[in-house]
């Protein structure tokens, strides 16, 4: 057993403990890190295979306490934690939302922004914020009843802009209607769609879905044709990656009204 000594040049017990939290420290940062890598990893090959399945995704931002995760729950029962508390979202949710016209989007939930999120936070949470950077559409959940929402929309676009998430298709949702209690309007002037809902009422999320629903026909093509029935199961991927509008069974074969992607249609 080795004895601590004292006197002129020798360590004391404060000292010698002092380097055994630094170093407990440090082997648990390098465990984090590894685990991080790992989850990265995982969310990449996630992300390749909703890629190949070729359904849109929608990540949920906003600052935190704003919505997002009964925003979630409420279209998808996802059962994701909702609490009043920083950070009560870490590890992002992703659901599956069948859309009217059984259109199927992703819908993915993301860490809460807050003000002057540190250097060593954006790349801790960097593999759940970058779920933004891979989506289709961004919905940027809003507390509406928030007096200090102008700030806090402030702070999320700045969030995504050091995250380098530009030129994605924003859509901000006026959360919390329920509670508001100003009738001055909210506006936000980056956003390309705004609506007023209430996440926790349910009102407002049938126009969430129209206008989803709306902004995913735009990439896609509008095809009427009579498909012969030894190629019938060309409607399974119709279903899957488009919008089936029309189908109808007929003596030459069936007849289909549907939106399909570009890459589907070539194969038409």
């Amino acid at each position: 057993m080795s004895r601590l000594g004292g006197g002129i040049g020798t360590r004391g017990p404060g000292e010698k403990k002092l380097e055994m939290d630094r170093r407990l420290i440090k082997d648990r940062i390098a465990q984090l890190n590894r685990e991080l890598k790992d989850v990265r990893q995982h969310r990449e090959i996630t992300r390749a295979q909703r890629q190949k399945n070729q359904i849109p995704v929608a990540a949920i931002v906003g600052y935190t306490n704003a919505g997002k995760s009964t925003l979630l729950n409420r279209l998808t029962d996802a059962g994701v934690l909702e609490e009043d508390k920083l950070f009560a979202t870490l590890d992002p949710t992703t659901r599956l939302l069948e859309l009217p016209g059984r259109q199927q989007i992703l819908l993915t939930d993301t860490v809460g922004f807050i003000r002057k999120l540190p250097h060593h936070l954006i790349e801790a949470f960097q593999s759940t914020l970058e779920e933004a950077r891979y989506a289709d559409y961004v919905l940027h959940v809003v507390d509406a009843a928030n007096p200090q929402r102008e700030k806090q929309m402030h702070i999320v676009y700045d969030t995504l802009r050091r995250l380098d998430i530009r030129d994605k298709t924003v859509i901000t949702l006026f959360n919390k209607q329920d509670a508001v209690v100003e009738q001055e309007p909210v506006r936000d002037f980056k956003a390309d769609y705004t609506l007023n809902i209430s996440a926790k009422e349910g009102t407002g999320l049938e126009a969430l879905k129209e206008l989803l629903c709306q902004l995913m026909r735009e990439d896609k093509i509008l095809l009427e044709r009579i498909i012969a029935y030894d190629k019938a199961g060309i409607l399974q991927q119709i279903r899957k990656n488009g919008e089936l509008l029309e189908e109808d069974y007929r003596p030459e074969g069936i007849y289909i009204k549907a939106y399909v992607s570009m890459e589907l249609y070539g194969k038409l």
